[in-house]
């Protein structure tokens, strides 16, 4: 892949490890980076004489396995060498006599086995020089139920958190995780055509460039991922894929926006459980606002608190005389959990829709565009 070359490599890095399968996990995870260019080399390079040279590195992992490197005092003369250059052990669970021989290493960091590629892409942008963004902040809107307005507020929200501060420009992607219909390339005029089937096979071809190449760049200030491709839903490694995607976008954004549809995917359960923050969106009748909170109480479970979890009931009117559920019965349903109002502004955006562009476009006075400008103030 030669398109896009603007992530070029800055920041070489050296996996030092005997454990093929540890050290193909680190080879893909940093280079499917493309700012990252890593070497592997076995243990015994630190004793041959010539054939490793680490100042030509910037960020060096040692994998010692069970801790048995630890008491070779070539492994400490290595260290006592080059300890300018940041280290980062990796080992397997080590009894406390082992972990005062790793102490003397004077890491930077430390991983247990087994690896996860978060915890790797989490380490490396704290430790490796050049890294991109370590702060990255991801957020999820998921639908209650279909038809609840999920996706156009995931995209002003992503125009929100893109809005230029006096100190910077934040860099945010809007990821539309619904591949049955790819709606916000519709709504937004960003329809993308790339297919994915020969990357579905092939989930480490995912990285920085590819990213950059299937990304639509909308006039707001973000980026937009977004494809109509059914297949990701069946295949068997559908789910590494769309992880693998959202991992590497996330990795140097400041924001990225998921919109998340209603029904279950493979992949649901695992980004919702490790997102910054949650938008429930539904709407308000008894059946939608019953289907937010049986969701969240979901999502408590599986994130183990409410923290960052907002319930937004969007399309809301009511009349004088109405029969309708009000604000006061919302609030019964959810208890403790204070429900944020979005009221229904039909002309704002049916024409939004219509013209495929945002709401704010329209009328940025809007009730609409006030609301989820409140919505993208708690996260920021």
């Amino acid at each position: 892949m030669t398109a896009h070359m603007n992530f070029a490599a800055s920041t070489r890095i050296l996996v030092l490890s005997d454990d093929a399968a540890a050290a193909s996990l680190m080879l893909d995870t940093f280079g499917s980076l493309s700012r990252y260019d890593v070497r592997h080399m076995a243990l015994t390079a630190l004793s041959e004489t010539g054939r490793l040279d680490p100042t030509q590195f910037n960020l060096i992992v040692l994998d010692v396995d069970d801790g048995e490197m630890l008491n070779r005092p070539e492994l400490l003369a290595f260290r006592n060498r080059h300890r300018n250059i940041p280290l980062v052990v990796i080992s397997e669970d080590l009894p406390d006599d082992m972990l005062r021989l790793l102490f003397r290493l004077n890491g930077n960091d430390w991983l247990k086995k087994p690896l996860e590629r978060r915890s790797l892409i989490d380490m490396i942008s704290t430790h490796a020089p050049t890294a991109g963004a370590s702060d990255s902040r991801v957020h999820a809107v998921v639908s209650a139920v279909g038809g609840a307005g999920a996706s156009v507020i995931a995209s002003s929200l992503a125009h929100v958190l893109a809005q230029p501060t006096k100190n910077m420009t934040p860099r945010v992607d809007l990821f539309d995780l619904d591949f049955s219909s790819g709606s916000l390339g519709y709504y937004l005029n960003l329809v993308n055509d790339y297919d994915l089937k020969p990357v579905i096979a092939n989930p480490s071809r995912v990285d920085l460039e590819f990213i950059d190449l299937v990304r639509k760049r909308h006039s707001g200030g973000f980026s937009l991922l977004s494809f109509k491709q059914p297949s990701v839903l069946l295949a068997p490694r559908g789910a590494e894929l769309v992880l693998r995607m959202l991992d590497v976008a996330a990795f140097e954004s400041d924001h990225t926006v998921l919109d998340v549809p209603y029904y279950q995917t493979p992949w649901k359960d695992d980004v919702l459980g490790s997102v910054n923050s949650i938008y429930i969106v539904t709407e308000m009748t008894i059946p939608a606002l019953h289907q937010a909170k049986d969701l969240f109480l979901n999502l408590v479970r599986l994130r183990g608190n409410s923290d960052q979890i907002f319930i937004v009931i969007n399309k809301y009117h009511s009349k004088l005389f109405s029969l309708g559920v009000r604000r006061q019965q919302a609030d019964k349903i959810f208890k403790d959990t204070h429900a944020h109002i979005i009221a229904y502004d039909w002309d704002t955006l049916s024409e939004a829709v219509n013209r495929g562009v945002l709401p704010v476009e329209v009328n940025a006075r809007s009730r609409f565009c006030g609301a989820v400008g409140k919505l993208g103030a708690l996260v920021k």
